[in-house]
């Protein structure tokens, strides 16, 4: 599999390869104006502010970039709750490269410039830990929610910079293909005012420390709840990866077309 294709399968599933500015809609409070919060009482308030739908569509624009690549890109993503994640990735001219079918146990995807496909599933990806590889956790981190929270995890909360920040210790536990097992640490920044997640920072407990930030931003008013339409991706890895992504012309009502196959003469991707 080339590396153009690798980044573009990264994007349409960010979270299988462990997910701008802060929430637009905080005013910079000070840490006089917060009232202390318990972590269980941060984490329902979280739990009851999470963007909630049925079916959500959205255009995107894309840039990706690492050492030796900068992408734009433009998409669609189709997403049925708790279902499917569809996702269309094109160039700037419209020419899809890439199409992806998430399902609850798989996962399918086409490369139209190199006439390959993958069809797996999602347990294949064995150093996912079960509780993310599902399709629920795909689709939380695509409108910035969270659905890992646990009040028995060991959570302790700080008010940094205005914002709420919930520390989470020991949240997955990772298995590497050396059957290695390690665990990562999760760092949540939330929003006083609503509660939205405006930063989650994933940090491996490992040799290679590998580290996943995941921001936040502009969020906008749909259907009685907020999303955000900007995300912005950093991991840092070999090579490290910069993802920025927005969102556009968001609608919840919409009767989707989830249309995928795979081109006869299409080969496994390596």
């Amino acid at each position: 599999m080339n590396k153009f294709f690798k980044i573009l399968l990264f994007i349409a599933l960010p979270i299988l390869s462990i997910a701008f500015s802060s929430c637009s809609a905080s005013k910079g409070l000070q840490k006089n104006n917060i009232r202390d919060i318990s972590a269980n009482r941060l984490i329902h308030e979280v739990e009851n502010n999470n963007f909630v739908f049925d079916k959500f569509q959205a255009k995107f624009n894309a840039k990706v970039k690492t050492d030796d690549v900068n992408l734009s890109l433009k998409g669609q993503l189709r997403m049925k709750n708790d279902s499917i994640v569809w996702i269309s990735v094109a160039l700037p001219i419209g020419v899809e490269v890439v199409r992806a079918l998430v399902t609850k146990d798989s996962v399918f995807m086409i490369n139209r410039t190199e006439k390959t496909y993958i069809k797996e599933s999602i347990q294949h990806f064995k150093q996912i830990p079960s509780e993310i590889a599902e399709i629920g956790f795909i689709q939380a981190i695509l409108v910035g929610n969270d659905i890992t929270l646990k009040k028995s995890d060991k959570n302790d909360v700080q008010i940094v910079d205005g914002k709420y920040n919930l520390l989470t210790s020991n949240i997955l536990k990772i298995t590497s293909k050396n059957n290695e097992t390690y665990s990562a640490t999760k760092d949540l920044i939330i929003d006083p005012e609503n509660f939205r997640i405006c930063k989650l920072i994933l940090q491996e407990n490992s040799k290679k420390a590998r580290k996943v930030e995941l921001k936040y931003g502009k969020f906008e008013a749909v259907e009685g709840g907020l999303v955000p339409t900007e995300i912005e991706l950093e991991m840092n890895q070999n090579p490290d990866i910069y993802i920025n992504i927005s969102y556009s012309n968001i609608n919840l009502n919409a009767e989707h077309d989830y249309k995928f196959s795979i081109p006869k003469k299409f080969t496994l991707a390596k």
